[in-house]
């Protein structure tokens, strides 16, 4: 099917609208609370130091879809040390020099005309990303960004190609930030052997009500999955072919557990509510749910020999995810010793976080919150399983995005 298919229906049916996050869709609490915030606590570093040597940042965003990553940008809260912290956000719309974005589709890119017809500076083009840097022109930019894999829609070289492209563009010092779909992801495990660089069936089917997601009638496109090792790979050999350093300041597994397809059963036979329930953590109108946030991953078990490496940091991730599970059901039941047992067990930063929970639950008169739950102790759950993500080493490829923020440099 043609590339821009499926998302011209999208559009048609207003997912790329503006609208408020919440339990459903495109933008749901999920995306806004924890997969926005991973985003953006990324890329904060890079930002921070431009604007060190510059007053104005000049953007090109790639897939940009109807600008969604423009308010991203320019929604960033500062750093505690960064001189400007007195900002609400280390940069709004006025400190953008042009913004310019990139989408393949035409109803996005006049979705994106339409929604910020209001500023200037906010340019959208129609072009297709597989043929090559389309800027090429055009002065260098400070920030190459792309986000929620727009640049898995290209296959490995398409990807190499404008990335070697991008690295020759910039001069002096630039940021190209990645967010491709992670090879390992715990949603996919049938494609953790495939080869190499292979592009394979996708879908966007989490959309759609559940009894609408049948494989035979859904929309598939190609996508290509990455593990950290072939996004380094690629880095380096962009940076080598055009004569620039790269260096990559951080890599980073993103949604691990919250992935949009751990609640489908397209790509796996079992089917979660894990998404489902941190959303429910985040919105403000709903009491506990506590059992539906236990994992049952054991499907995993016969991909361990696939990739040693990729099951242990997603089976660490998901016992630090269900000592905190296991915490609230202790507290929820009023079994103190269960509590202290799991709290003094714990060890590290975790230790400090469950005894954090266990006071807000303790001391939950102490707020005057109609629903405790819902306004307090729901959204410092989610918070906490959220930065046990954070905290991860260098990503693997093992989450629904591999983030990824390159500095490049001449040598």
């Amino acid at each position: 099917m043609a590339r821009t298919e499926f998302y011209e229906i999208a559009v048609r049916r207003g997912y790329y609208g503006v609208s408020e996050s919440g339990l459903f869709g495109k933008k749901d609490n999920v995306r806004k609370y924890w997969e926005d915030i991973f985003i953006k606590l990324a890329i904060e570093p890079a930002i921070e130091r431009i604007l060190e040597y510059k007053n104005k940042i000049r953007v090109v965003d790639f897939g940009c879809g109807s600008g969604e990553g423009l308010e991203l940008l320019t929604h960033i809260p500062p750093s505690t040390t960064f001189k400007t912290s007195n900002k609400e956000f280390v940069i709004t719309e006025e400190d953008i020099e042009i913004y310019k974005g990139i989408d393949i589709s035409p109803a996005m890119v006049e979705q994106g005309k339409q929604n910020y017809a209001y500023l200037p500076r906010a340019k959208f083009v129609q072009a297709d990303l597989s043929e090559g840097f389309p800027l090429t022109k055009d002065d260098p930019y400070d920030i190459y960004f792309s986000s929620y894999a727009s640049l898995s829609h290209l296959d490995y070289a398409e990807l190499e190609q404008l990335t070697r492209q991008i690295f020759s563009h910039i001069n002096s010092r630039g940021y190209m930030f990645f967010d491709l779909h992670g090879r390992y992801s715990p949603e996919w495990p049938k494609y953790w052997g495939k080869d190499c660089h292979r592009s394979l069936p996708y879908n966007m089917a989490y959309l759609l009500p559940p009894q609408e997601q049948d494989p035979e009638k859904i929309k598939w496109f190609d996508v290509t999955y990455y593990s950290g090792c072939e996004l380094n790979e690629l880095i380096e050999s962009a940076a080598n072919a055009s004569g620039k350093k790269a260096k990559i300041v951080t890599m980073q597994d993103r949604s691990i557990f919250v992935g949009r397809h751990m609640d489908t059963c397209l790509f796996k036979k079992q089917r979660h509510q894990i998404r489902a329930e941190v959303n429910r953590l985040f919105e403000r109108d709903y009491r506990e749910t506590i059992n539906g946030l236990n994992l049952d991953i054991d499907y995993l078990q016969e991909s361990r020999e696939v990739n040693q490496q990729a099951w242990t940091r997603i089976y660490d991730y998901y016992n630090l995810w269900q000592t905190v599970i296991n915490t609230l059901q202790a507290l929820i039941a009023g079994n103190n010793a269960e509590v202290k047992r799991i709290i003094e067990s714990s060890g590290g930063k975790l230790t400090d976080d469950l005894k954090m929970l266990a006071w807000l639950y303790r001391n939950a008169d102490r707020f005057p919150a109609i629903n405790f739950w819902a306004s307090v102790m729901g959204p410092q759950v989610a918070c906490v399983l959220r930065n046990l993500e954070l905290s991860l080493p260098q990503g693997l490829g093992c989450g629904h995005g591999l983030f990824c923020v390159v500095e490049i440099e001449n040598k």
